[in-house]
């Protein structure tokens, strides 16, 4: 049985992950959200493509020791002035608006007395230069600059610039097709009713929301019900299932148990493992294998809490990894402790709980519950401290690596 460390596994999924070969297509860039762009994002044109008034006020020919200037008309954004701007003369502009061809200043409205009306004279006040309030025709970059390489998520930011440069649609690796699988026999659906013994399926509803978080929208779930009467044809339905998955997530089954038929189920999809427990706590009962069709396994614990680190630990990163993004590590921060922790640490410690700012430092504030079966305080966790094994005592003020995991806590 191969055991790693949570480094170890996550190098172990990059290697295995080295001759991944990205399928790609084109989509609308309405629609891209949680994607990876396939291609560099090429700038069509200058940025901005044409000289611009940075504010409100009056286009004019710069000319020294003149205050006085007669206004020939007005410009509104997306309005050209096609004709000359004499020396002395002025054309009221709005922010945004192109610049006249014979124009090189632009004096902003705080500076000017007069109504601005055509025909009528305006006087400066105050001190300007040739050039002021001047956006100047690609300031922000030249037509062909990349300005959004390949490998970068689309956010609503990108999104944002995509449309701005007029792209409409846009190459990106295609996303894959994901089978979460859930397990045991105690487990059942919210709605029915909760006798003893029984839990509610909340595995499911974290494993397909976080999977949506990463921008995973094709989906599919069944359950696994542990029962040896059902074994056979639960293993058949999840082998036809599979067959239409790229990814298999699944949760519970893959400790030590008696019921625990998730090891079956690998083993007739063919899959090789490359780990086949962590060296955490919580969420030492994990699983990580390849099918020799090129699908990727990760078997998760089924107590909540366990689930919660393995998927943020390890396969967040992963998928991240596989879906295309350059940058997809997990980043680490040394967190100034505000918590007393109490724990035997055999193996790493992967503690639940806050960052927070104070004193001009992070504090990582520890939850009150942080074992392998809490569920309820995970609403507000947005991080991972990592107690390394044989430290068995942690004290307000001691310090250590914290993992940040994007999640904005509920305070």
């Amino acid at each position: 049985m191969a055991v790693v460390t949570v480094e170890e596994a996550l190098r172990l999924w990059d290697e295995a992950l080295q001759t991944q070969v990205h399928k790609v297509e084109t989509i609308d860039v309405k629609t891209a959200k949680g994607y990876v762009l396939a291609d560099d994002i090429i700038a069509p044109t200058d940025v901005p493509a044409f000289p611009k008034s940075a504010m409100d006020g009056y286009a004019i020919t710069f000319k020294a020791d003149c205050n006085e200037y007669i206004v020939d008309g007005i410009i509104g954004a997306g309005v050209v002035w096609e004709h000359p701007v004499e020396s002395g003369h002025a054309v009221r502009i709005m922010t945004g608006a192109p610049v006249p061809d014979t124009c090189d200043t632009v004096i902003m409205q705080e500076q000017v007395v007069g109504s601005g009306e055509p025909g009528t004279t305006i006087t400066i006040q105050g001190n300007y230069k040739c050039g002021d309030h001047i956006i100047p025709q690609g300031e922000e970059c030249s037509a062909g600059t990349t300005v959004i390489p390949r490998g970068t998520e689309v956010t609503s930011t990108v999104q944002t610039i995509l449309t701005g440069l007029g792209f409409t649609e846009i190459t990106v690796n295609a996303m894959p097709r994901v089978l979460v699988l859930t397990s045991g026999h105690e487990v059942i659906e919210p709605g029915e009713s909760l006798t003893p013994g029984k839990i509610y399926n909340s595995n499911r509803a974290m494993i397909c929301g976080l999977l949506e978080d990463l921008g995973f929208h094709k989906i599919t779930h069944y359950h696994v019900s542990d029962a040896p009467e059902e074994l056979e044809s639960e293993i058949n339905h999840v082998l036809q299932l599979s067959e239409d998955a790229d990814i298999i997530i699944s949760s519970g089954g893959v400790s030590v148990g008696l019921f625990d038929t998730m090891p079956l189920i690998y083993e007739k999809l063919g899959a090789k493992s490359i780990y086949a427990r962590i060296q955490m706590r919580p969420g030492a009962a994990s699983y990580g294998a390849v099918t020799p069709k090129g699908q990727i396994i990760f078997g998760l614990s089924g107590n909540p809490g366990a689930a919660f680190n393995g998927w943020h630990l390890i396969v967040a990163p992963t998928l991240k990894r596989y879906k295309g993004l350059a940058n997809w590590t997990t980043p680490v921060v040394a967190c100034v402790m505000d918590s007393e922790i109490f724990k035997r640490n055999a193996f790493d410690r992967y503690v639940q709980g806050k960052v927070i700012f104070g004193g001009g430092v992070p504090r990582f504030v520890a939850n009150r519950h942080f074992n392998s079966s809490s569920m309820l305080g995970l609403y507000t966790v947005n991080a991972l401290a990592c107690i390394p094994r044989g430290i068995h005592e942690v004290r307000p003020g001691d310090t250590f690596n914290v993992y940040l995991l994007g999640l904005l806590p509920a305070i």
